[in-house]
C-alpha cells in the first residue's frame, strides 16, 4: 500500500466513530465505490460502513480529510451521542476512553 497521512479531523472522525485502522486500510486499498467529489476536490473511497475522503496535499502527500459514515443510518445512529468531549486534546486519550465505554454499552 503506498503512504498517506491522516489529518487531525480525519484522526478525530476515526476516533468518535470508533473505527479500525483495519477499516481505513481496507477502504484504501480495495474501495467498493471510488469516485471524485468536485466540491471538496477529493476521492471519496468507500467500502463495508465508512467513506474515507483524501486528497492531495500541498506537498504532494495523498492525505485523509475525514472519515465518514458510507450510509445514512450511520450518521443518524452517530448523531445521538452528540460531541464528545476530549477532542480537543491533541493525543485523543480522553476521547478513545469515552469511545470505549461508549461501545461496551452496545
Amino acid at each position: 500500500m503506498a503512504t498517506f497521512a491522516m489529518s487531525h479531523h480525519a484522526l478525530s472522525r476515526a476516533v468518535d466513530m470508533a473505527v479500525d485502522a483495519s477499516e481505513i486500510l481496507d477502504a484504501i486499498a480495495r474501495p467498493r465505490d471510488d469516485h471524485y467529489n468536485i466540491r471538496t476536490e477529493s476521492r471519496w473511497l468507500t467500502r463495508g460502513r465508512i467513506t474515507v475522503c483524501m486528497r492531495i496535499s500541498p506537498e504532494g502527500m495523498p492525505t485523509v480529510t475525514t472519515v465518514l459514515w458510507a450510509k445514512p443510518s450511520g450518521r443518524v445512529a452517530d448523531g445521538q451521542y452528540g460531541a464528545i468531549e476530549g477532542r480537543e486534546d491533541p493525543n485523543l486519550d480522553d476521547a478513545r476512553l469515552r469511545v470505549k465505554k461508549r461501545r461496551q454499552k452496545h
